[in-house]
């Protein structure tokens, strides 16, 4: 299924009158559930003006619960990892794809990992994509709108759509 058949039949699920009916537990998949790693709180604090939200991964499986949801799978809320610092992009999503590959271990098949990459760091993201997927076993990528001021569609990141591309992610 390629990427416009599958909205297609999202779009179709969200129109239907079964979606409107609360399933039982367990059949729902959420696929934009996020997560706040402590050590990602602590180096977004000092970046945010707003307070960081109070997160932990009992309140993520209790919310999930009361809405119906079996598996949400978890993506890093933004701004993501990238603050201009090659080593800080680096480190901060190496620790948050670890961070939410032992959720998905300690919950079987109450999470999945979409993971993150330090674009637009091309050499560090071409490093955690295939860390995340050889070794993490990540079910995908999770990208921001931008980076800054460069768009997904910027030329510069052609080596990871092309990367992407070649694993069929």
């Amino acid at each position: 299924m390629n990427k416009r058949q599958f909205l297609s039949a999202l779009a179709a699920l969200g129109a239907s009158p079964l979606w409107a009916q609360a399933p039982a537990r367990g059949q729902r998949i959420d696929v934009h559930h996020h997560i706040l790693p402590p050590e990602y709180i602590a180096a977004i604090a000092v970046r945010r003006n707003v307070p960081v939200p109070d997160w932990s991964p009992a309140r993520s499986l209790e919310e999930i619960d009361r809405a119906g949801i079996g598996t949400a799978m978890l993506s890093l809320v933004q701004p993501g990892v990238w603050f201009g610092d090659v080593a800080e992009g680096r480190r901060l999503a190496r620790m948050a794809n670890d961070y939410g590959a032992r959720l998905v271990r300690d919950h079987p098949g109450r999470f999945g990992l979409f993971a993150t990459i330090p674009l637009p760091d091309t050499e560090g993201s071409l490093k955690e994509i295939e860390y995340a997927f050889d070794t993490l076993k990540a079910d995908g990528i999770a990208l921001m709108t931008s980076y800054g001021e460069r768009w997904l569609g910027d030329a510069a990141f052609a080596p990871v759509w092309q990367e992407l591309e070649r694993r069929k992610a």
